[in-house]
C-alpha cells in the first residue's frame, strides 16, 4: 500500500485537472487524500507539549482534513500547553473527560457529510451535556458548512440575505421550477469554494437537477463519488453582478477585503480579491450578526447589489488563509479595526498568523484569564 501511494504520488502532478476531476468522480480517493494530508502536516504524531508557565491546557481536536495544525503551530509559538483528542474515537467522552484540559479548541471536519454529521453532535454533548468550553462554540460550527441551516437562522433573526428556497418536497420543487425567473444558483448543503454550486439557465435544466437530488443525489465536486445529498434542493435567486465581501470577526478584531469573480462569474474559490477598505456599514452589519449569534469567530460573506441592497449569502467559523494569506490591508499595510467607545479604530499589524489560529487561542486564552479573575472576585 505504501509502495502504491508514493508510486501515485509521484506520477499523479502530470494528470491533467480534468482526468482527475473525472478519476475522483468514478473512484474514492479518501485513504490516499488523508495520507497525503498527514505527510503535509509537520505535527503528524504530535499529540502533546507543555510549556514551562503556561495558564492553561488546551485540548486540540482533530480534524480529518488536519488543520487543527494550524492550532499546534499557535500554540507553540504562544508557549500553551496542548493535547491532540480525537471526537471520533468510540471511546472520546472518557478521553476528553480526563484529558484535565481547560478548553477545547475546534477547526470542524466538514466532509465527508458522515464525519461532519459527527463532529456536529459531539461538540454540542461537549459542550450542552458535559459542559465543556468549545471554541469555536458549537453552534458556530453546527451552522457551518450547512446552507440550509444558515438560511434558517438568518430568516429567524431578520438578518438580511439573498432569496432562498429550500424543498424537502419534490413535488413542490417541479412546480417552482416551472414558475421561476431563471437564471437561479443551486447549491448543495455543504461543499467548500464554490464545489457545489451551479448556475442554472432554464427550467429544463432545473428540472433535471431536481429529479437527480431526490434520486441518486447532489455530490460537491470535492466529495467522494458515493457520497451524495439527496432528499432536498437548496435554490438561490441569482443576483448579477454583485460585489461580494468577506468579513470576518475573530474576538474583537474585525477584517474585510472584496471578493472578485473568476471565469465562472462566481465570486467563492476564485482566489482572486481586491484590497478596499470595507465601509461602515459592513463592519456594522457583521459586528451585528456576530452579536445576535454570540459568535467570536465567524466570516460573514455579503453581496451588495447592483441596487445597493446588503445581503448576507455566507457564514463560517473557520476557512483557510492562503489565498489571500491576510484578511484586511489598508494602504498596501495588513491592519483590522477594533470597535472602541462607539466608534470603528484601524491598527496597523500582523494578526492572521497560522490561519487566524493565533488570533483564536489569544482571544480563548484572554477569555478564560479574565473568566478565573471574575471567579476569585466574587
Amino acid at each position: 500500500m505504501k509502495f502504491k501511494y508514493k508510486l501515485f504520488s509521484l506520477f499523479s502532478r502530470f494528470i491533467p485537472n480534468s482526468v482527475r476531476a473525472c478519476l475522483r468522480s468514478a473512484i474514492s480517493f479518501e485513504d490516499y487524500d488523508q495520507r497525503r494530508r498527514i505527510e503535509a502536516n509537520p505535527f503528524s504524531g504530535n499529540k502533546q507539549e507543555d510549556f514551562a508557565g503556561s495558564k492553561f491546557c488546551f485540548g486540540i481536536v482533530e480534524d480529518k482534513m488536519q488543520y487543527h495544525k494550524y492550532y499546534i503551530a499557535a500554540c507553540r509559538e504562544l508557549n500553551l500547553s496542548y493535547r491532540v483528542l480525537s471526537i471520533l474515537d468510540s471511546d472520546w467522552v472518557r478521553e476528553f473527560s480526563n484529558c484535565g484540559c481547560d478548553a477545547f479548541l475546534v477547526w470542524p471536519t466538514i466532509m465527508p457529510t458522515s464525519l461532519k454529521e459527527a463532529f456536529d453532535y459531539r461538540l454540542y454533548i461537549l459542550e450542552k451535556e458535559m459542559g465543556k468550553m468549545v471554541f469555536p462554540s458549537w453552534k458556530e460550527c453546527w451552522l457551518t458548512e450547512h446552507k440550509p441551516r444558515l438560511r434558517d437562522w438568518l430568516e429567524a433573526n431578520s438578518i438580511p440575505h439573498p432569496k432562498t428556497w429550500v424543498f424537502y418536497n419534490k413535488n413542490e420543487a417541479l412546480k417552482f421550477a416551472e414558475i421561476s425567473e431563471f437564471p437561479v444558483v443551486v447549491k448543495t448543503a455543504t461543499g467548500a469554494a464554490a464545489s457545489g454550486v451551479s448556475v442554472v439557465q432554464n427550467k429544463f435544466e432545473l428540472i433535471k437537477i431536481i429529479k437527480l437530488a431526490f434520486g441518486r443525489g447532489l455530490r460537491p465536486r470535492s466529495y467522494p463519488p458515493n457520497d451524495r445529498q439527496r432528499g432536498f434542493i437548496y435554490i438561490q435567486k441569482y443576483y448579477p453582478n454583485v460585489k461580494e465581501w468577506r468579513m470576518v470577526r475573530v474576538g474583537g478584531s474585525f477584517f474585510g477585503y472584496r471578493k472578485e469573480s473568476g471565469n465562472n462569474g462566481i465570486n467563492s474559490g476564485s482566489k482572486a480579491w481586491s484590497w478596499l477598505k470595507p465601509k461602515q456599514e459592513l463592519l456594522d452589519l457583521t459586528r451585528k450578526i456576530t452579536q445576535v449569534g454570540n459568535f467570536d469567530s465567524m466570516d460573514v460573506d455579503i453581496f451588495v447589489t447592483e441596487q445597493g441592497d446588503i445581503l448576507v449569502n455566507e457564514c463560517q467559523t473557520v476557512f483557510g488563509c492562503t489565498t489571500p494569506a491576510t484578511q484586511m490591508k489598508v494602504d498596501g499595510k495588513p491592519a483590522r479595526y477594533t470597535y472602541q467607545n462607539g466608534s470603528w479604530v484601524l491598527e496597523e499589524g500582523d494578526f492572521c498568523r497560522n490561519h487566524m489560529c493565533n488570533l483564536r487561542v489569544k482571544h480563548l486564552a484572554e477569555f478564560l484569564q479574565e473568566n478565573a479573575k471574575s471567579v476569585k472576585t466574587n
